[in-house]
């Protein structure tokens, strides 16, 4: 894997490149590629799809307005997150069940745990230190010091299961049913 670095802004975004730094290698079993690729909405246009500014018009249950066709994910989002097009797909698959007269439940193979609200200790963020001021001015250097490796085990065993003890339990939390 090449080390990269943001880049310049383009299209509102900022573009990646490539470090100074040698490919590193990277173990692992599961390799998942997002490239983020604009689809060619050209052929569905003259099919009589709607298109509008590349995207398939779809509406939030994933249906165009021509009967048996759905679509769902990056071609009517966008470039979004992987969940919000995994929900795409999910929506899409349900109304395509739907029409073609079943009623298949969508289920998870996973066992979610219940959310427990009070079996976490309550831990701050790490206040980083700042270079003082005299010296900042001599050089380019961050404002911002870099945290010792006791702040950045302390700052890496905070929670961030949210599904279980952040915001997601608190507004009613996961769906298990689309």
């Amino acid at each position: 894997m090449q080390p990269q670095v943001i880049g310049q802004v383009k299209n509102g975004r900022p573009a990646p490149r490539n470090a100074n730094k040698p490919e590193e290698r990277m173990a692992c079993d599961i390799i998942l590629v997002a490239v983020g690729q604009d689809i060619v909405s050209g052929p569905f246009a003259e099919y009589g799809i709607p298109v509008n500014r590349g995207r398939i018009v779809a509406d939030e249950s994933g249906a165009v307005k021509m009967d048996g066709i759905f679509a769902g994910g990056e071609c009517v989002l966008g470039a979004a997150t992987v969940i919000r097009a995994i929900e795409g797909g999910k929506v899409a698959a349900a109304n395509i069940d739907e029409y073609l007269g079943y009623h298949h439940p969508i289920t998870c193979d996973v066992n979610i745990p219940e959310p427990l609200l009070n079996d976490k200790v309550a831990s701050g963020r790490v206040n980083l230190r700042e270079a003082e001021a005299c010296s900042r001015k001599q050089s380019f250097e961050g404002v911002e010091l870099p945290m010792s490796e006791e702040e950045a085990l302390r700052e890496g065993s905070r929670c961030l299961r949210c599904d279980r003890h952040g915001c997601g339990v608190l507004r009613g939390g996961r769906q298990e049913i689309w």
